[in-house]
């Protein structure tokens, strides 16, 4: 008696054991095939079989299949499951234009010592238009404004540009050099600045251009510039009016928009 029910449930025992690898070495069943009909009908599970021209066999539940004929069916549409939804990364397609005409705004922070040694605050913006023969070589011409905050007004530099992307990835390095003849302007007469004259003007710069699209991108560089210039400082007299000639050295911190 005691052997037959030690018996039993050995017996039990193995067969849910059986059951339970049995179910582990089913496939996953999984509803992410969505079948359409030509007469409006849904209908989601996983496909067992279909072959183009023939019949299709969805499986609706772990033990029901339907069989639809292919004549019925409108289209097919195959979703993701919640876990691949879940761990999805999100891509944007590179799509940036690398030849052609491009057109840059910027604005820009230039900083550093005036004449006298003393800090201060510059503001500037630019525009540039470059045409590019390939990603990496790019050649036009900008105009700028540039306040180097030290009572001698704006200086307005016109220049020729190089530039190139260094990577053809929606993050990108790029590289600038700018080079031209800057043309002073004298903001306040009374300061005792009776004239100025232009002088050249060097701006080389690095920095990334963020976004791959053919539209609009949006760019954040690091350079430094240089501005020479002369103004003449009038005392009273010719004899003694005396011209100062000024190297403005500033670093360019600067964002903008890439179209």
């Amino acid at each position: 008696m005691k052997l037959t029910f030690i018996k039993n449930w050995l017996i039990i025992g193995i067969l849910l054991f059986s059951c339970q690898l049995l179910g582990q070495n089913e496939p996953e069943f999984r509803r992410t095939d969505v079948v359409y009909l030509k007469s409006g009908s849904i209908f989601r599970g996983q496909i067992e079989a279909y072959e183009i021209g023939g019949d299709l066999k969805l499986r609706m539940d772990a033990h029901k299949v339907m069989t639809i004929p292919a004549m019925a069916i409108k289209k097919i549409v195959q979703e993701l499951t919640e876990t691949e939804k879940s761990t999805q990364v999100e891509t944007t397609v590179y799509a940036f234009r690398e030849n052609g005409l491009h057109f840059v705004t910027t604005i820009g922070y230039i900083g550093g010592n005036d004449q006298f040694g003393n800090y201060k605050d510059g503001f500037n913006a630019h525009f540039q238009g470059i045409y590019h023969f390939n990603r990496l070589i790019g050649t036009g011409i900008g105009v700028g404004i540039d306040f180097y905050n030290v009572n001698l007004g704006s200086i307005v530099p016109i220049y020729a540009t190089m530039r190139g992307y260094l990577k053809a990835k929606n993050v990108s390095p790029y590289y600038q050099l700018a080079a031209g003849y800057g043309i002073p302007s004298i903001n306040d007469e009374t300061s005792g600045f009776t004239s100025s004259k232009g002088g050249y003007y060097l701006a080389p710069e690095l920095g990334l251009r963020f976004g791959g699209s053919a539209d609009t991108n949006f760019t954040m560089g690091l350079g430094l510039q240089w501005q020479k210039a002369r103004y003449t400082l009038d005392f009273g007299d010719t004899i003694s009016n005396n011209i100062d000639s000024y190297t403005f050295r500033r670093f360019n911190f600067k964002i903008g928009i890439l179209f």
